[in-house]
């Protein structure tokens, strides 16, 4: 039997602040992925980008510099896996390997969306900023749950 999830209200909310492609994008991962995940955060107001900046969550002060997320529609997304009992969403909800298997989904999807012409930018992922194929170990700074838009 083949489980297909779907995004709950607050990631739907989270989702439509996003731009087309990653709404298109992430629509379709959340339809295969054999892990369940929602859209924490789509466009950030720049206030709370400077607190997370401020914290060291982010390098990007949002006002002398814009992050993806300061842009709407949104440029980014993030996510967090999902799990219906909350002792082992606690556990999950941002472990790695959870999320580089459901970013591995994300990032198959953008491929196909984009090269059949149904989205215009690809999608480049905060585990493999540079996208050579090695995982967090040559990333300075790493961002595990964040996804966003790229020109091709």
């Amino acid at each position: 039997m083949r489980i297909t999830y779907k995004f709950g209200d607050r990631s739907r909310k989270n989702l439509e602040t996003c731009h087309e492609d990653l709404q298109k994008v992430l629509n379709l991962a959340i339809s295969r992925s054999k892990v369940d995940f929602g859209i924490s955060e789509g466009h950030r107001p720049v206030e709370r980008q400077y607190r997370l900046y401020l914290k060291g969550a982010s390098k990007i002060d949002g006002y002398k510099r814009k992050g993806k997320h300061n842009y709407f529609p949104s440029l980014a997304a993030d996510i967090y896996i999902y799990h219906p009992d909350k002792t082992m969403r606690g556990k999950i909800d941002y472990d790695e390997v959870h999320l580089s298997y459901v970013s591995g989904v994300i990032d198959a999807c953008a491929v196909e969306l984009y090269e059949c012409g149904k989205i215009k930018h690809l999608i480049r992922w905060g585990g493999n900023w540079d996208s050579d194929g090695i995982i967090k170990f040559d990333q300075s700074f790493q961002d595990m749950p964040h996804h966003e838009i790229i020109e091709p």
